[in-house]
């Protein structure tokens, strides 16, 4: 009869160390999911962030191209007009001189919008 006791205390001692140890494990699993529960949120943060950092560049963007096409427009609408063959034969001088005004702005324009993309690249990449 003792040995039947033996045995129940036993096999319940070995079933409590079990569940025991299968505690601690459990335990430690859900400490790191939790954690990375809380390291996804803050991902998801950041991603928002660089998202509506994105959305504003992109509306920036869009603007820009948009003046710059109402200038070309503008400006293709004034080519149009003139017949610059006829008048570089007639005042060579004159037309040498608005060519070369025209695209000093050009290149001028063309070397600050450069700047501006490098900046921004070297922003984005600092972020």
């Amino acid at each position: 009869m003792y040995q039947f006791f033996i045995a129940i205390i036993l096999v319940l001692g070995g079933t409590s160390f079990w569940l025991y140890n299968e505690n601690q494990t459990l335990t430690e699993n859900n400490l790191k999911l939790n954690y990375a529960v809380e390291e996804q949120k803050e991902t998801m943060r950041v991603m928002q962030e660089n998202f509506e950092k994105q959305g504003k560049a992109l509306q920036n963007l869009s603007r820009r191209n948009a003046q710059i096409e109402a200038d070309k427009d503008k400006y293709l609408q004034i080519l149009s007009k003139h017949n610059f063959e006829k008048l570089a034969v007639a005042k060579p001088g004159l037309m040498e001189l608005r060519f070369n005004k025209g695209t000093d702005e050009v290149l001028r324009e063309l070397e600050n919008d450069t700047k501006e993309i490098s900046s921004l690249d070297s922003t984005s990449s600092n972020d």
